[in-house]
């Protein structure tokens, strides 16, 4: 299989190209990743691996089903989702799904149904959805798309093969990014890598959308914050992520490389080896800072990426933020 324009992940790709190539795609796919992983890009180079009529590796990109589906306009694949709010993905949805699943497919040997933002479905949707995939049609082929597994149904996941996607290597996330944006400084570019941590899909949105550039002017910020005497500063700070999670994720991000900066520096390390495009910062902190308190702020952060992975409660995780990182400095 052939995975043009889908960076890293390796183990995901070798195991759909043993489906593909086997010819042996499951009836249900689930990928699993955080935003910007690729999962949606993906998704579709499966679809159009599916429907492609051409010889050699699929997707071959030059016959007819392929150039439809790269288009977005082939018959045999139907795109839908409840990328938007929580529980934003109704049984309509799914039982309009139903209606057309059960008829066989135009052109393609396969009918394949993208289900993006899968974590989306209420319920009942994926109840209705699971009476699907429990005796699926032999040409149908499902590709599901959520962040955490965890948010479907025990029943669902179990009727999937799970693929999970996670970050790309540095390089190979900034040549992507590059091909992407071939617009955007390259210095740029990096550390956006960096602060998103090695997501793709949130690196270009961030340089695309202005969220990049706040990353970078509220990161010095908070790092101060989390070591002034009292904690309205990291508080007032927080406010500005309340309706950006996307935001939130990077300076996190961000957050995490001052804060190793800060213990490289306390250990001896020169300063062309830092990580974050924050000296000042991560220079105050070394001084302020024990090496046990900043490497409990490391720990830190990586927990509240945790949480975010697992898409705890947004409210409750803008709290934890501030206790956590408070309690780890010894404030």
């Amino acid at each position: 299989m052939r995975f043009d324009g889908f960076a890293g992940n390796r183990q995901a790709k070798e195991l759909l190209s043993a489906f593909v190539d086997g010819g042996r795609l499951p009836h249900t796919l689930l990928l699993e990743g955080p935003a910007g992983s690729g999962r949606r890009t993906l998704a579709r180079l499966i679809a159009r691996a599916a429907v492609c009529t051409g010889e050699g590796e699929k997707p071959c990109g030059r016959c007819p089903a392929c150039i439809k589906a790269a288009g977005g306009n082939h018959p045999d694949i139907l795109e839908t989702g409840g990328e938007g709010a929580a529980r934003s993905f109704h049984i309509e949805t799914v039982r309009e799904i139903r209606d057309t699943v059960y008829i066989l497919p135009n052109e393609a040997p396969r009918r394949v149904i993208i289900l993006a933002g899968a974590q989306g479905m209420t319920e009942q949707a994926q109840n209705a959805l699971l009476k699907i995939l429990e005796e699926p049609p032999a040409h149908a082929l499902f590709i599901l798309t959520c962040e955490n597994r965890a948010q479907l149904l025990p029943t669902i996941q179990s009727r999937a093969v799970c693929i999970p996607l996670g970050p790309v290597p540095p390089e190979e996330a900034a040549e992507a990014v590059c091909r992407l944006r071939p617009d955007a400084d390259p210095a740029a570019v990096r550390q956006a890598v960096a602060v998103f941590g090695g997501l793709i899909g949130q690196a270009v949105q961030g340089l695309s959308d202005g969220a990049f550039q706040k990353v970078m002017e509220l990161s010095p910020a908070f790092a101060e914050a989390v070591a002034a005497p009292d904690e309205l500063a990291l508080l007032r700070l927080t406010g500005a992520l309340e309706k950006d999670k996307g935001l939130a994720d990077g300076v996190l991000g961000a957050l995490g490389l001052i804060f190793r900066d800060a213990v490289a520096l306390r250990f001896g390390a020169a300063e062309a080896g830092r990580l974050s495009a924050a000296p000042q910062a991560a220079e105050k902190l070394s001084r302020t800072l024990t090496r046990g308190q900043l490497l409990a702020l490391i720990r830190a952060v990586e927990g509240l990426q945790a949480d975010r992975r697992r898409n705890i409660n947004y409210t409750l995780f803008l709290t934890l933020l501030c206790s956590r990182l408070r309690a780890a400095a010894g404030r």
